[in-house]
């Protein structure tokens, strides 16, 4: 049976375990975006023991920013201070990867209330506001985010396509409303094309040799959203399209909480599924406490990395004790 301090090997990933600090937003970037002292100090204590740490979402564009003291990594400019973050978290001997981020309707006030029709009685969507020739720049954006991640000495990138954002927002039936254009809503084949379009562009990138993971969302739980029979299709053209791993999690309506299961490891049943229909790894977070909860997901065969975020928010050092439990 897998446990927790078995290395992984696949493709070109290679963790010491199956252990990963999760995006968070720790609104710790200054105005620009910029890593600071803040920055390091959240990491600092928090990564050790895990073998993979991945960094918040960062926007790969100024027209991505989706709220004050979000990471940029937009900017040439934003290289030096991620540089020192990785290496901070190389010192704890663990690997680091970056999450990139189009904050899509978030960026505007009008928007950041899509579903919520005593909000937003227009029923306004930012997959109408944005040409195809606009999504062109962001898909280019997402490329040249990579890049610099790389250059900074990330061990991997993470491309952000759940919860609320704009990847998601273009998935969902429930946000993308779109009737124009390569990236309509009302087939599963234009909804997904902007994530796979991402996707390939950030592989050209940073070619075949480096860790590019996609977190995304397993269904809306919803019955006019997004299907796990969906999800599945997504999941095997994500694998197809070059991803080195899944990080699943939920859509714009539900975003990182599973509306029905609040066990630990709320995506697991889902993510069982999905990992059945695809060979790269599967990781699952939500709700892990314990190292026991983690460990059983992976002798489940839920998932083959675990992700573990608030026990770890609320200690710091929730993970040095991991090869002495």
């Amino acid at each position: 049976m897998p446990l927790l301090t078995d290395p992984l090997h696949s493709g070109c990933l290679n963790l010491k375990n199956r252990l990963v600090f999760p995006s968070v937003s720790t609104s710790t970037a200054d105005e620009n975006g910029k890593v600071t002292e803040d920055t390091l100090n959240f990491f600092r204590e928090r990564t050790k023991g895990f073998g993979l740490a991945i960094l918040e979402h960062s926007y790969v564009s100024s027209l991505g920013k989706a709220g004050p003291h979000m990471l940029s990594i937009s900017s040439d400019s934003d290289i030096e201070g991620l540089a020192k973050l990785v290496r901070l978290v190389h010192d704890n001997d663990c690997q680091m990867h970056i999450q990139l981020d189009h904050g899509g309707g978030w960026t505007i006030p009008d928007l950041q209330n899509c579903l919520n029709p005593e909000k937003n009685p227009q029923g306004k969507q930012i997959t109408d506001y944005l040409t195809d020739e606009e999504l062109d720049y962001i898909v280019q954006a997402f490329a040249s985010a990579a890049a610099r991640a790389r250059e900074a000495g990330f061990d991997g990138v993470q491309i952000k396509a759940c919860h609320v954002y704009l990847l998601s927002q273009f998935y969902s039936p429930l946000t993308n409303h779109r009737t124009r254009g390569k990236y309509t809503g009302n087939s599963f084949e234009g909804r997904i094309r902007l994530t796979l379009d991402v996707l390939r562009s950030v592989r050209d990138a940073v070619g075949r040799d480096y860790p590019v993971s996609v977190r995304f969302p397993v269904q809306d739980y919803d019955p006019a959203g997004s299907s796990l029979e969906e999800g599945v299709r997504a999941a095997r053209l994500i694998q197809e399209w070059g991803a080195s791993f899944l990080d699943l999690s939920g859509g714009p309506k539900y975003r990182y909480f599973h509306p029905f299961i609040q066990s630990p490891g709320w995506f697991g049943d889902d993510a069982a599924v999905i990992r059945q229909a695809v060979r790269i790894p599967v990781m699952v977070t939500g709700g892990i406490t314990e190292y026991s909860h983690a460990e059983q997901l992976l002798n489940n065969h839920k998932a083959d990395l675990t992700g573990v975020c608030r026990a770890v928010l609320k200690n710091p050092q929730w993970a040095h004790g991991l090869y002495n439990k």
